[in-house]
């Protein structure tokens, strides 16, 4: 069958789903935006004289998303001409719509449920043969298209953007047992041609790649930054630019994506990973769930783990919370000595040899972080990727990391970090312990001048 997509519906006017209709509006596709109706008059629509028939009433969700577009600090919409190429509507009247539309996405809430009840509409609705996706950050797809026709089964996939879509390069393409193999190609070739994605088609396991791994990596330090009393900025220093990633690369990433958003993807991974090794360790601590009932989301509730105040003087300033009484003080400057020889030194990899190998409470505790994520990447190889290539991709595509997990471990010496677990009685994955008895001793080499991954499944180095 010949694809085309010429427009799409977005359903779901959050963030995720507004910022989604931005991106495909920029590059020339009509889209139009839906939401729910809202639940009940409030005051304030009382006072103006809005009434529960007014569309400008009914369709007030969907247009709070797209004037967020405009409001938004970092410039999601290329040009005027992007802003009228939106349309909005509401799921109730609007819903016969999608008849009209090549590509349907859904960016609702993470709740099945929820999901199961919106499906049933749009396959009342949607033209055979139109594309439909859901942008869930984790629910694996042969749970949401259980109950779907074959027909729709074989047009529906997942496409897993990343916040904020304008900006971060990775979709995770996710195709169902039943997900014909030439939409699959087709939406690989769409994306990376036509929106300017990188496509990587993923596996249908519990938050896919990196949701799975950037979950592990977050949880651990929730828990570690307490125990050991690492302050939030500290962690952010010790586990951000220092260890080949991005700047806030723990708490700055919960805030991006949302404490709630964060809940949900490890409740996902708590439930439907009943095999993972560290399945105990998936729950928030309690300082989250504090933080949640203040309603102390990150960004999206101008408050999280930092926040930005106005002093009386009229500057304004970062606070950072205190883990320990959920009050916001000033941000502090980290001191550590492995952090000042990570300034110091030149390319991500010396920097996270700098860290991993100093003699500071610092150092160790950034150890701790990255000798956890290393193991766990490693087990996931077969599980959630094939190969480390698109497991270090799907980092440094996804979450804008400088190193993924293999690069990082090749940057400490694959040989000599083992070692150091070793001696502290950490399990280390029979695959890794194979490929250094076998005398590999790294995962990326180069050969006449190409570069080449190690690919376990064959026990061999592989062209990128």
């Amino acid at each position: 069958m010949d694809y085309k997509i010429d427009n799409a519906v977005v359903i779901g006017a959050g963030v995720m789903g507004a910022g989604i209709a931005a991106h495909l509006a920029n590059y020339g596709l009509k889209v139009l935006l839906l939401d729910r109706v809202p639940s009940g008059l409030s005051e304030k629509d009382s006072k103006i004289g809005m009434r529960e028939d007014m569309p400008e009433w009914r369709n007030q969700i969907a247009a709070a998303g797209v004037n967020s577009l405009a409001k938004s600090k970092r410039p999601v919409l290329k040009s005027e001409e992007s802003m009228k190429r939106i349309s909005i509507g509401n799921t109730e009247d609007d819903i016969d719509k999608i008849g009209d539309y090549d590509w349907i996405i859904e960016t609702i809430i993470e709740d099945l449920e929820i999901k199961k009840i919106l499906y049933a509409n749009i396959e009342m609705y949607r033209r055979k043969g139109s594309i439909v996706s859901t942008n869930t950050s984790g629910i694996p797809i042969s749970h949401i298209n259980a109950e779907f026709s074959d027909e729709l089964m074989q047009h529906f996939l997942g496409t897993h953007f990343f916040n904020p879509p304008t900006y971060v390069p990775l979709i995770e393409i996710i195709p169902g047992k039943e997900t014909f193999p030439q939409l699959v190609e087709y939406m690989c070739q769409f994306c990376n041609s036509r929106l300017e994605k990188q496509p990587l088609v993923v596996k249908d396991t519990p938050n896919f790649i990196c949701n799975r791994l950037a979950i592990a990596t977050v949880l651990n330090a929730f828990q570690l930054s307490k125990e050991k009393g690492i302050t939030v900025e500290e962690a952010d220093a010790l586990c951000g630019k220092a260890l080949g990633r991005h700047q806030g690369a723990v708490f700055g990433t919960a805030d991006a994506v949302g404490l709630d958003t964060a809940y949900h993807v490890t409740q996902n991974i708590r439930e439907n990973a009943s095999h993972d090794e560290r399945r105990e360790t998936f729950f928030v601590p309690q300082y989250i769930e504090a933080m949640m009932e203040k309603n102390l989301l990150g960004n999206k509730s101008r408050a999280g783990f930092y926040k930005i105040q106005k002093d009386p003087g009229g500057a304004y300033k970062q606070m950072v919370l205190d883990l320990d009484t959920l009050k916001y003080r000033e941000r502090m400057e980290p001191v550590f000595a492995c952090l000042q020889a990570a300034d110091k030194a030149g390319t991500p990899m010396e920097k996270v040899k700098a860290v991993i190998y100093g003699n500071d409470p610092g150092s160790f505790f950034a150890w701790e972080i990255l000798a956890n994520d290393l193991v766990y990447a490693a087990n996931r190889v077969g599980e959630i990727a094939d190969t480390i290539l698109d497991i270090d991709n799907a980092m440094k595509w996804g979450y804008t990391w400088r190193l993924g997990p293999f690069e990082c471990w090749d940057a400490i010496g694959l040989s000599q970090s083992v070692d150091r677990m070793k001696k502290e009685k950490r399990a280390i994955p029979a695959r890794i312990e194979e490929m250094l008895e076998q005398g590999y001793e790294s995962f990326y080499i180069y050969r006449e001048g190409a570069r080449h991954y190690f690919d376990f499944r064959s026990n061999s180095y592989q062209l990128c």
